[in-house]
């Protein structure tokens, strides 16, 4: 790259594609876009743009590779954790799940310091990025990039549907609309695609035309090891790119690398602990305690069945359809603290579309995580401990969460619908497994051909091969072995977000002011999941593309 670049964005995500899309609509304003992945082709059919999803989940080349990370509170040791690294990010690779949050979790930002983000102030931006194929009134969008969409109840899944009715039975309203409705209640998932591709941010943010801007750069397979600086400001970074190290110049930096890489890039560039960094050898330029602090995500547990052979039974391509928000009544948590999903199929191949699941997870958990790192190399990956289930609120939620599926499963769905419940949680064994490749799938194949020809051999398959052995009943007869269930097969949601939260300058613990501009440096902002105060109660990718969006705007008010 020749010159120095106005704008430089790091990490060509969710996050990132808005804003270089954004920020380059002035042509006068030179933008330049790194991100670590590659830049693939997403403009025809594949597995990035399937609607469905689920093979570019399982494959090994849109990750990093580097991530590991402790989920639980009493974790043994990290674990191999899946973050996207490719342009579009997360919304390349994700479950394509478009909600919004509650009007509260903005109105709560808003009391932790983030003034300019309540309800009100974000609802303009949601609607401004979205094209909501279903819902046409003032709480939805009619013109933005991305294409929203709802799966009709007539084309749901035999267990979507018989859940659905379930639901109403325990007596949770039908919601048409979770989007613009909210409390307790069920209804069709929002979904980001047009009902023929994806709707990733590289997509419909990135277009062609948009790529063709003479003032906009994108520079992919290019990792940033630090942010240099220059008397307190900002002026562009260190990147590792085509095995040589570079300068990159900006008279702005903008990072949105995400939850975990972003708090590091700043640790690695001495904003944070003082104390840490300097143990490290680090020299600190501000210090801000808060930097890699509030690490959140939704904890689950899920508990799985196979779908029993039968003219009754449908399969869908799609894993989510419906989902409920319940409210778990443990003072003081919020209302609707509470998330169960309905799971059509567990995976792409032939095998998981035979396994269904009910998943429950915590809206709006009080634990609290830490991304720190653990040494001043830029190419090591950082210690990442979610702490789980550290706060005993969490605990009994998740537990009494597991109870409330468990009886679904066990008491209320039919016999001759779902059988061999077990509990399930994404091995190591079954991650190989799932990769997508044609080895795979012929296993599949004959897996799915012994499940449907023998119910024994069905058993057998799940108590020896796709699960542990374990027995519900035996796990949920008592607290104990409830808690310990929950502990051994807490799951993430894959939703960090907080480590560089948003609040006041006055505020030790908070990392940017309202406009994302780091505390203590000047021409440095971060823009993505990682300034959230609090998780939304749900899935954090359409919230994270309208931060951006409303980032860009106050960037561009800024000059």
């Amino acid at each position: 790259m020749d010159g120095r670049a106005d704008v430089l964005i790091v990490g060509g995500g969710s996050a990132g594609c808005v804003l270089a899309a954004r920020l380059s609509e002035d042509p006068a304003t030179r933008v330049v876009l790194v991100e670590a992945g590659r830049d693939f082709d997403q403009s025809g059919a594949g597995d990035l743009t399937d609607v469905a999803g689920a093979r570019a989940f399982m494959d090994p080349r849109y990750f990093q590779p580097d991530l590991k990370a402790r989920h639980g509170a009493h974790a043994p040791a990290a674990e191999p954790y899946k973050q996207a690294m490719l342009m579009g990010g997360g919304s390349s690779i994700n479950g394509q799940i478009a909600l919004r949050g509650y009007p509260d979790d903005f109105d709560h930002w808003q009391t932790m310091g983030a003034r300019g983000w309540g309800w009100h102030d974000v609802l303009p931006y949601f609607r401004k990025l979205e094209t909501d194929h279903d819902i046409a009134d003032d709480n939805h969008g009619t013109q933005g990039p991305i294409a929203i969409r709802r799966t009709p109840r007539a084309e749901w899944d035999s267990i979507s549907t018989a859940m659905s009715d379930v639901w109403t039975r325990l007596g949770y309203p039908y919601l048409d609309d979770l989007n613009g409705v909210f409390g307790d209640g069920h209804g069709p998932l929002p979904v980001c695609n047009d009902g023929v591709r994806r709707s990733s941010t590289v997509r419909t943010y990135l277009t062609p035309e948009v790529r063709g801007r003479p003032n906009l750069t994108i520079l992919p397979e290019t990792r940033a090891l630090a942010i240099a600086f220059q008397n307190g400001r900002a002026t562009g970074i260190m990147a590792r790119r085509a095995g040589r190290t570079v300068a990159l110049d900006a008279h702005r930096v903008i990072i949105a690398a995400g939850a975990l890489r972003s708090p590091q890039l700043l640790q690695l560039s001495g904003i944070g602990d003082g104390n840490r960094l300097g143990r490290l050898g680090l020299p600190t330029l501000s210090h801000r305690p808060g930097v890699g602090q509030n690490l959140q995500d939704h904890p689950n547990v899920v508990l799985s069945g196979c779908l029993v052979s039968g003219a009754a039974r449908m399969f869908s391509p799609r894993s989510v359809l419906t989902y409920l928000r319940y409210s778990s009544g443990l003072p003081p948590c919020d209302p609707s603290d509470m998330v169960m999903s309905v799971r059509g199929r567990s995976m792409w191949h032939a095998v998981g579309a035979r396994i269904c699941g009910l998943l429950t997870y915590i809206a709006l958990p009080a634990s609290r995580g830490t991304v720190t790192i653990a040494s001043a190399d830029p190419l090591e990956g950082p210690d990442v401990a979610f702490n789980g289930l550290s706060d005993a609120r969490d605990s009994l939620r998740l537990r009494e969460g597991l109870r409330f599926s468990a009886r679904i499963m066990l008491d209320h769905l039919g016999s001759d619908l779902i059988a061999d419940i077990f509990p399930a949680r994404l091995s190591r064994r079954i991650e190989r497994l799932s990769r997508p490749n044609l080895a795979n799938a012929w296993i599949s194949k004959l897996g799915a051909a012994m499940m449907d020809s023998s119910p024994l051999l069905r058993t057998v398959l799940v108590r020896h091969v796709i699960s542990n052995g374990e027995d519900v009943a035996d796990i949920l007869a008592n607290d104990a072995a409830a808690d310990d269930f929950v502990r051994t097969y807490l799951g993430t949601s894959w939703h960090p977000c907080g480590t560089c939260r948003m609040g006041t300058p006055s505020d030790p613990d908070a990392v940017v002011d309202a406009d994302g501009a780091v505390i203590g440096v000047s021409n440095l902002h971060v823009a993505d999941a990682s300034i959230m105060p609090r998780i939304t109660r749900t899935n954090t990718n359409i919230p994270t593309i309208m931060i951006a969006e409303h980032m860009a705007d106050r960037l561009k008010r800024k000059g």
